[in-house]
């Protein structure tokens, strides 16, 4: 599943009550982990975020169901500001856009979505989208070939082998 279609899926706990959408999503990159998932409840003008993790999934479908009642989600944190519950930079929102760069220091691209398993909290694959609006193609990489995450993303990968991997 792309990360871009599980963010905005309905979140249902145990007793199959709505409790809101998935928000966004808390990453480490570099070890291929959705380290947590953020729930945003409320509405517009009262919009309150919790985090939950691996063991607080049921089951994704169409839907996210929990494994928490509403007492449970009660005991989580809950906040105004979906960056107060995760490090700065490991929102998946911060790795979108994000520039891509080749051994050698050139540009490859720049993120544009990443391929999870939300239940087992893994990323499989990073897109990254490469070429302009009327030529754009995508590369998958994994986190074996990323060599340093920063402002920039640096692979492990010379040009010649990206090449190889570019689909359109």
């Amino acid at each position: 599943m792309k990360a871009s279609e599980f963010i905005g899926m309905k979140v249902l706990d145990m007793e199959a009550r709505e409790v809101g959408r998935v928000a966004e999503m808390g990453l480490m990159l570099k070890k291929c982990l959705v380290d947590k998932v953020f729930i945003a409840t409320g509405g517009t003008l009262n919009k309150k975020y919790f985090a939950i993790v691996e063991e607080d999934i049921a089951e994704i479908g169409d839907y996210v169901q929990l494994n928490l009642d509403q007492a449970g989600i009660g005991k989580k944190i809950h906040v105004d500001k979906v960056e107060d519950l995760a490090p700065k930079g490991s929102l998946f929102k911060d790795m979108v856009g994000k520039i891509v760069l080749a051994q050698k220091g050139m540009e490859v691209g720049k993120i544009a979505d990443m391929y999870i398993d939300p239940k087992g909290c893994l990323i499989h694959n990073v897109v990254i989208s490469t070429g302009g609006t009327f030529s754009k193609k995508y590369l998958m990489i994994s986190d074996e070939d990323i060599s340093v995450i920063g402002d920039y993303v640096i692979l492990k990968l010379d040009k010649e082998e990206l090449e190889e991997r570019v689909q359109d």
